[in-house]
């Protein structure tokens, strides 16, 4: 009796051992990926379309230098984006010439496009310049694959 309670307490034993490894390897993996600093794809500038120079690009663990970012997700958007963009730069100026502490800008995504969605986000980046409106061109359809 005392030999089948020793192989039961040594099966046990070995079990939480197995058990206490793999909740190890777990946490360790997912301390990796949180603190991994290697980012998946990141664009590094922009051009601006008046000087047609690379304009640094933020990353996202940088500190705001904007109160407000407006990210506008564009897909085949040239008809629908003139009027989006006028009526929220017109908001948008509107209050930053009320609150002089309010700044903003204006991200558009262009998640490949096959039309004028380039031209026309280049046209407001030239009237409101890049400073105000940012265009970032994925080149390829990502729709919402994770990155």
């Amino acid at each position: 009796m005392e030999s089948l309670l020793t192989v039961a307490e040594l099966g046990l034993s070995l079990l939480l051992i197995v058990f206490w490894g793999f909740i190890s390897v777990v946490v360790v993996e997912a301390w990796r990926r949180r603190h991994s600093n290697v980012p998946v794809e990141t664009v590094t500038t922009l051009e601006d379309p008046t000087s047609l120079k690379q304009v640094p690009c933020p990353h996202i663990s940088d500190p705001a230098d904007k109160y407000l970012s407006l990210i506008v997700p564009a897909f085949n958007e040239e008809q629908r984006l003139p009027a989006a963009l006028e009526e929220t730069m017109d908001y948008l100026q509107g209050r930053a010439s009320r609150d002089k502490n309010f700044s903003y800008e204006v991200v558009i995504v262009d998640d490949g496009s096959v039309d004028g969605t380039k031209r026309v986000a280049f046209d407001f980046v030239r009237k409101y310049t890049v400073d105000n409106i940012r265009f970032i061109p994925l080149g390829r359809i990502k729709g919402k694959e994770k990155l």
